[in-house]
Parts: C-alpha cells; sequence; structure tokens
C-alpha cells in the first residue's frame, strides 16, 4: 500500500508538473509530492517491456517525456488532444494512468458535491483524473479564505481532504 502512495504521489507530481500552477497554494501542495530522484531519460534507456508496452497501449502518442524514479518509469504525452501520464513497472506493466479533465466531464455526483460541499472556494476549471488498479478517482486543489485544499473525489460522490496548506500571511506595513 506504501508503494501504491508513492506511485500516487509521484504521478499526481508528475501531472501537476506539466499544468501551470496558477497560485501558491499549489506550488505548496506540489512541494509535498516532491521527488528528489525522479529524472529525464531518454527513450533509448527504458526498458523494452515498457516501451513494447507503451508503444501498443499508446501508438498514436506525441511528444512523449519519459522520466524514471524508485523502478519506475513515467511517460508524459499527448494523444487526440489530451495530455495524458502514465505510470510503468520495470516489466512493462501499466501501473496508473492520469489525464486533465474539464468540470464538465467529471461525473454527475461529484460535480454536485463539489458545488454544494465548496461552494464558498474557488475551483479550478480542470482536474486530474487519475485511474489506478481498476479505480478511478478526481483531485483537485481549491482555494478559500484561508487556506487551499487538495481534495480527492470518488466517483459516487465523497470527497476527502488530502491535504491542507494555510494561506501566507504578510505582516509589516506597505508603503
Amino acid at each position: 500500500m506504501k508503494k501504491l502512495t508513492t506511485i500516487f504521489a509521484a504521478l499526481v507530481l508528475l501531472f501537476s508538473t506539466t499544468a501551470s500552477a496558477s497560485d501558491p497554494g499549489e506550488n505548496e501542495l506540489n512541494s509535498v509530492f516532491k521527488m528528489a530522484n525522479a529524472k529525464a531519460v531518454y527513450a533509448a534507456d527504458v526498458t523494452k517491456a515498457v516501451t513494447r508496452a507503451f508503444d501498443k497501449k499508446f501508438s498514436q502518442a506525441e511528444n512523449v517525456i519519459w522520466k524514471e524514479t524508485e523502478s519506475l518509469y513515467f511517460a508524459s504525452f499527448k494523444m487526440k488532444e489530451n495530455s495524458f501520464t502514465a505510470a510503468y513497472n520495470n516489466e512493462g506493466e501499466m501501473i496508473a494512468i492520469s489525464r486533465m479533465v474539464s468540470l464538465d466531464k467529471l461525473p454527475l455526483a461529484v460535480a454536485d458535491a463539489l458545488a454544494e460541499k465548496y461552494a464558498d472556494y474557488v475551483i479550478p476549471a480542470k482536474v486530474t483524473e487519475l485511474s489506478m488498479l481498476g479505480e478511478t478517482s478526481y483531485y483537485l486543489t481549491v482555494e478559500g479564505k484561508k487556506n487551499y485544499l487538495l481534495l480527492k473525489c470518488l466517483p459516487g460522490g465523497d470527497i476527502l481532504v488530502d491535504k491542507r496548506v494555510k494561506k501566507k500571511v504578510l505582516v509589516g506595513k506597505v508603503y
């Protein structure tokens, strides 16, 4: 389970670094998922099993960028005007895949729960959809008056707060 959490954290980080972080709260939340040992690798350095599996599943992928960490390979790519990140183990098994989706593509139960529970928060136009081990969840950062919340939304409408980050308060005089 700890390895799955690591995979998730790495996947969220990789995907969120390709999206622009528009507020300080997102930058702080991204730092929680820092991967000090992640490194970019050339496609030629990715194992043959991973390359074969990736090419078979995503033959139309464009602009593929590979990264490696903890014996996992991450491919960030575009396909049919969508951005994706896929995680593979050394044997070529796809562990997880994520993509950015707009709010209007969320399941109705998720959209309704967000609108109801987080009406006083700024909700971004796009969220990260993560499919791992046959389960799909949606991750987004909402901005409140005093803090940012990293939310995990389940398709049935349940919402969990994965992380809270207080907004920085500036102290002093403005001249």
